[in-house]
C-alpha cells in the first residue's frame, strides 16, 4: 500500500483546559467552564466531573463537523431502568451509523467500570479499523485536511 504524506487536524482553544497532572491522584471537580456549548452533562447536572469535559468537546467538534450546527443532547431510556445521552440529530444512513453510534454512546455516557481509558483506546481501534479497510477513505481524508489547510492559510 501507497504511504500517504499525513494531513494533521489541529483542535485549538483549551484557554479554559486544567491540567490534571497538577492535582493528587482521583481528583474531581464540580465547576461549571461558563461556555454553555461545551459544558458536559456532569456540569449541566452538578454532578463531579474528570475527563468528561474533554470527551464532551470532543462529540460537540464531532458532531459540527458531521451536521455544521451545536450538538443537543437527549436523555434517554436505557437498559435495566438505567438512562443514557445521544445527540437529538441522527445520523445520514449513508455514513457508518454504527460507527458513529459508538463514539457519541462512548463519549457521552462514560461506563461506570472506571475503564474509560480502555473504552477509549478500543473506540480509537474501532476508527483506525474502519480508515484502514479502505484505502479510499484515507486518501478522501488526506484531501479533505489538505484543503482544509490550504483555506485556512489563505485567510
Amino acid at each position: 500500500m501507497k504511504q500517504l504524506p499525513f494531513q494533521g487536524l489541529c483542535l485549538i482553544d483549551w484557554g479554559r483546559g486544567i491540567d490534571v497532572n497538577l492535582f493528587p491522584a482521583g481528583t474531581e471537580f464540580l465547576a461549571d467552564c461558563g461556555t454553555s456549548g461545551f459544558s458536559c452533562i456532569e456540569m449541566q447536572e452538578e454532578r463531579s466531573w474528570t475527563y468528561q469535559v474533554d470527551t464532551f468537546g470532543l462529540c460537540v467538534v464531532a458532531h459540527m463537523m458531521l451536521h455544521g450546527e451545536e450538538m443537543s443532547i437527549a436523555k434517554v431510556p436505557g437498559t435495566g431502568g438505567s438512562y443514557m445521552y445521544q445527540p437529538k440529530l441522527s445520523f445520514k444512513r449513508y455514513w457508518n451509523v454504527a460507527l458513529w453510534k459508538q463514539l457519541f454512546t462512548t463519549l457521552l455516557n462514560p461506563g461506570s467500570n472506571g475503564n474509560h481509558v480502555g473504552d477509549l483506546r478500543s473506540l480509537r481501534r474501532s476508527f483506525q479499523e474502519y480508515m484502514c479497510s479502505n484505502y479510499q477513505l484515507v486518501v478522501k481524508l488526506n484531501q479533505l485536511l489538505a484543503k482544509q489547510k490550504a483555506s485556512l492559510c489563505s485567510s
